[in-house]
């Protein structure tokens, strides 16, 4: 006999699960706002370099490479003073971490527990993660773009 699988359909949550849906689903929208804003701060710097090139070609430039592009315009820009290029570095290993922690949340999303919900990990451990913790990482992504737009 096949045991019987209880899938639970999105709609099924209950009402208390709603600001955990949202709490990701804000999670996911600071990442993309993120990318979006440096894209258009990358833009500006070009265009004020005399470069009006765009961005990428036909695909989307990821993360890395947005990162990269800045570093580079920043070094050109300020090449006596390398404090652009210091706070970009602390703010690459910051937005890693969230990075990583995104793809957690993202890949690994088990159900909704008590104060949050649990994730496996890539090496299938199961994990919990508070309302809190998550809240906490969207508010870092939310200052990682205001310090990276303010260079």
């Amino acid at each position: 006999m096949v045991p019987e699988v209880n899938v639970k359909a999105v709609s099924d949550y209950a009402p208390e699960d709603a600001a955990l849906l949202c709490a990701v689903g804000r999670l996911v929208c600071a990442w993309t706002m993120l990318e979006q804003s440096l894209e258009a701060k990358i833009a500006m710097m070009r265009e004020a370099m005399g470069d009006v090139r765009t961005i990428g070609t036909r695909t989307r430039p990821t993360m890395a490479k947005l990162m990269t592009e800045l570093r580079t315009m920043v070094a050109m820009r300020d090449r006596r003073n390398a404090s652009g290029l210091t706070e970009i570095a602390t703010l690459e290993r910051d937005m890693q971490r969230i990075d990583r922690f995104r793809a957690l949340i993202i890949g690994g999303f088990q159900e909704p527990a008590p104060g949050g919900f649990t994730v496996r990990d890539g090496r299938n451990n199961q994990q919990h993660v508070s309302l809190e913790q998550l809240d906490a990482e969207i508010g870092a992504l939310e200052l990682i773009a205001q310090r990276l737009l303010a260079l």
